[in-house]
Parts: C-alpha cells; structure tokens; sequence
C-alpha cells in the first residue's frame, strides 16, 4: 500500500453530515421531529407495519449520507493528488486512529467496502486480517475497473461543478467511479441494518411507553420507584427474566410487555419467546401474578403460537390488527382487572381518540438517556431485538 499521507479523512467528510451518523433517543428526535415521530406511533397503532412508515426516513438519510461521500471524493480529488490510489491507506490510518466512533469509523469502513457486519463475517474483527483484505479488494477494484471499460467503453465522468481555485474540475474515471460506488452501496447497507436496528429499538420504548400513558399509568424509575400501584417503566431485566416493559398495577400484581416487530416468516422467535417465560415462571418462587404480554407484527395461520401462549397463560397480540390497542387494553382488563375507555371505542372512534391523547404526551421522555452505544445494531441489544435482526425478507 502507499506510503502514510498527511490528508485525514475526517477532514474531507463534510462537517454537518457527521451528525447524521451519529447521536442516541434524544438527537434521534430532533433529526425527524416531535410530530413526524408521534405520526408514525400513531401509525403503528392503527396496524401500520412499523418499518413502512420509517423507510422514508431510511432512504432520506441514505441519500444525504451518499451525497456526503460524493462531497468527500470531490474534496479528496481536489485536494490531493493520486487520491483514488490513496483511498486504501487513509481508510486504514483512520481505523487505526484509536477513534471508535461512527462518523471516523464507517466512512473509513465503506470506502474499502466493509461494513460493520462484514467485518465480523469477512475479517472475523481480526485486524491483522485487514492487510491482506486489502490486497484483494484492490485487485477487485482494478478487474471491475478494467471490466468496465471494455463492456462499457472510455469515459470520463464531471463530477458536478467542483472547482479549485485554479478552475481546476474534477473529473472521474472507471477506477473513481468504482471506488464511490463501492463506498455507496457499503454505505447504503449500513444506513439500512443501523436503522432497522435503531426505529426498531427506539419504537419499542415510545410505542410502550405512549400505550401506558395513555392507560393512565406512570412511568417511574424503577431502581427508585416507592409507588407501589400504577406505575410502569420500560426495559427492565432482573435475574433471568427480561421485558421491555413492566406495569404494576397494585402490589403484588404485574404484566411483562414484550414487543418485537416480527414478521409472519419468524413465528418461531415468538414460540422460543414463550418457552423461556414459561421456565422462568416455574423458576420463580415469588408471590406475583405475573401476566406476560408478547406483542408481534403478525403471526401465521397455523395457531400453534397462540396455543403455546395458552399453554403458560401469556396472550399474544398482533400489531397487524388495525384496532390492536383496544384489544391489548381489553386483554389487560380481563386478566388483571384494569378498566378503561378505549376497550370500550368504537372502531371509528379510536384513531382520532388515539391521535388527541398522543398529542398531549412528551415522547420525547421515552428516549431519555439513550445513548448511541444503547443503538448498536450488533451489541448491547435486548434479545428479542437481537432476534428480531434476523429477519430480512420483507422488501
């Protein structure tokens, strides 16, 4: 590889795009708004599929994302010379830097085509794997390259209107044009299995935690909580038992909520879900009515899901019914008692009912003191949003 160079890279990916590859609940908020995210719970609420309302959101941030790494090229040509050649060794240099965060870290990656994820799968997060890695992808580069222009004839490409103060234009061949390309698509894979990871996890909390409200239970800390009866808080794990949420509804009575978005193809992450619960209450030799709540995106025909929450006592609701709330709430009433006036609405009634409440609710509440490193999309997740990764097949 070349010798070390003077130029950075974080010098020439665009300040104020760095901000879109980073933050946790709160800055996850301010980039799409208070309202646009009350929008999509409400959305979810009335049966939406969680990840229809936020693949705008995705291909947004995937596009401003790919506009900062053309910005990058354009300044790295301008600025230096051999840049394509050079790519290679500043993306190890600042992998090396020390700095782990996502605006050093990804651009770095997706410039020598890795993601995250392949690091793990291609180098198996060896870092003496990465030199050898690089030998073959430049090799690639240079085939594709040469491919290239035999398929597809010379060309040279103006990349906009970017000009030196010299008039000096930059221009790109097949080799430029693979390398952005390259990075573009690493990019777009990223983006897309970080804010799967991240609507997913962050949903799970606002979702939750706006349905309680609107039951009319508080959230409460619970590692200081003396409120013995209705109150809730969200993402607990004590022992071996783990929710996303937990409502006490008097002393000596709870519900557990687990909620995944979970398509109809992973049926079984729901079963294994309901097994481990039925252990755990046999573990359990504690005096607490505990009623587990497992709310899914949508199950298959077959029933054997449900018949295995009949089996433990645990109730199944599906997210893809367009009045799940209502049935939530009644399901809630008739195993603990809890009465409310959304499990009576009308099914007319129930969207604007939901609307005005959510209105009134500081969501943003719901996110506080997540930071990115909670947002990890391969460390640090609850196990069910760990499962959840697994499911692809949606698009």
């Amino acid at each position: 590889m070349p010798e070390k160079s003077s130029l950075l890279l974080n010098q020439l990916f665009p300040e104020k795009s760095r901000l879109l590859l980073t933050g946790g609940g709160k800055e996850f908020i301010e980039r799409i708004g208070v309202e646009a995210t009350r929008r999509v719970i409400h959305h979810v609420m009335m049966g939406e599929n969680l990840r229809q309302q936020t693949e705008p959101l995705t291909r947004r941030r995937i596009a401003q994302v790919s506009g900062a790494m053309v910005a990058l090229f354009a300044k790295g040509c301008l600025e230096a010379e051999n840049f394509t050649n050079s790519l290679s060794t500043l993306a190890v240099e600042q992998l090396r830097s020390g700095k782990s965060d996502k605006a050093t870290v990804w651009p770095a990656q997706w410039l020598i085509g890795l993601t995250g994820k392949s690091v793990q799968n291609v180098l198996r997060s060896k870092s003496d794997a990465l030199e050898a890695y690089i030998l073959d992808f430049e090799t690639a580069v240079e085939e594709a390259a040469q491919k290239c222009l035999e398929n597809l004839g010379e060309l040279k490409m103006s990349l906009g209107f970017v000009e030196d103060s010299k008039g000096r234009r930059v221009e790109l061949g097949w080799k430029e044009i693979t390398r952005l390309t390259t990075a573009i698509g690493a990019q777009t894979l990223a983006i897309r299995g970080s804010d799967k990871a991240i609507y997913g996890k962050l949903f799970e909390k606002l979702i939750l935690g706006s349905f309680l409200t609107i039951l009319g239970f508080e959230r409460v800390n619970p590692h200081c909580n003396t409120k013995n009866a209705g109150v809730f808080w969200l993402s607990d794990s004590s022992d071996v038992r783990e929710s996303d949420a937990t409502l006490l509804v008097k002393s000596g009575k709870l519900a557990r909520f687990d909620i995944g978005f979970i398509g109809v193809g992973n049926s079984e992450i729901s079963k294994d879900k309901l097994s481990r619960y039925a252990r755990e209450l046999e573990l359990s030799g504690r005096k607490v009515t505990s009623t587990t709540f497992i709310i899914v995106d949508k199950l298959p025909g077959t029933g054997k899901t449900q018949k295995s929450a009949e089996d433990i006592g645990a109730e199944i609701i599906q997210m893809s019914m367009k009045h799940w709330p209502r049935e939530l709430a009644q399901r809630l009433g008739a195993r603990l008692g809890i009465k409310h006036e959304l499990q009576k609405l009308a099914d007319n009634e129930i969207g604007n009912y939901l609307e005005k409440k959510l209105s009134a609710i500081p969501i943003q509440d719901f996110l506080a003191g997540i930071s990115p490193e909670d947002l990890e999309q391969d460390e640090g997740l609850p196990q069910i949003e760990a499962e959840i990764a697994a499911y692809e097949d949606e698009d």
